[in-house]
């Protein structure tokens, strides 16, 4: 679980460049994942700990092969073979001389067959301390990416909203504008003067309660990402 806490006070001050309040003042959305991940300190730690077995793993088989050897050798030798033909009468006798070569090659292990069967066991609850790690780390991951990839897309909705109430207010300001001059030449009644006024500043009042929660999502988005994460 990931755990984002934002005090109010922290918004104090915020709000005060409205240019930084788009999009494209953003970083990239793969930019911002990898920073997360980087940034993830429970996803550090789980590395750490991963580390650690890969070299208790490493440590345990260099040890198992001090107490291994490997022997060859190779045995050279002359032979006589003899042959009598009989033909007839006749007895001839012949002679052959060979050499034969004998290759021998040898594997001993120095270690009782318990130590073995305990260092293999050492090694296989290693590797799947390893695994296990292997698979928190990508829940962490998937879990990091999934509240990046929510709060970008809802901050993104939020600085469209933004934008168009923008253009609202400022149709809205023009439109209040010749409201007030013909309101002032006795054209137009107080109740609807009343009306466009209220309609102005209900627009602004939007206006400002979005522009708050987009500094509340940026900073939110932030903290997540554990560095800046504007342009």
């Amino acid at each position: 679980m990931i755990l984002i806490f934002v005090w109010p006070g922290q918004l104090q001050g915020q709000g005060q460049d409205v240019s930084e309040l788009a999009i494209e003042r953003i970083k990239p959305l793969e930019e911002l994942l990898t920073l997360a991940e980087q940034n993830l300190t429970s996803l550090r730690a789980l590395k750490s700990q991963q580390d650690i077995f890969v070299e208790q793993n490493k440590m345990t088989k260099k040890n198992w092969l001090n107490h291994i050897s490997a022997n060859a050798g190779v045995n050279y030798g002359n032979g006589i073979i003899g042959s009598n033909l009989i033909q007839g009468t006749d007895q001839t006798a012949s002679y052959a001389t060979t050499q034969n070569m004998t290759y021998n090659v040898g594997l001993n292990i120095r270690l009782p067959f318990a130590a073995v069967a305990s260092r293999k066991n050492e090694i296989k609850i290693n590797q799947l301390e390893i695994e296990k790690i292997e698979g928190q780390k990508q829940e962490q991951k998937d879990l990091i990416r999934s509240e990046v990839i929510r709060l970008y897309t809802e901050l993104k909705n939020i600085l469209a909203t933004l934008k168009t109430q923008a253009e609202v207010i400022e149709a809205n300001d023009i439109a209040m504008k010749v409201s007030e001059n013909y309101f002032k030449a006795g054209k137009l009644d107080i109740e609807k003067y009343r009306t466009a006024l209220d309609v102005t500043y209900m627009a602004k009042l939007e206006y400002d309660k979005t522009k708050n929660l987009a500094w509340f999502n940026i900073r939110m988005l932030r903290e997540l990402v554990g560095e800046e994460i504007l342009k």
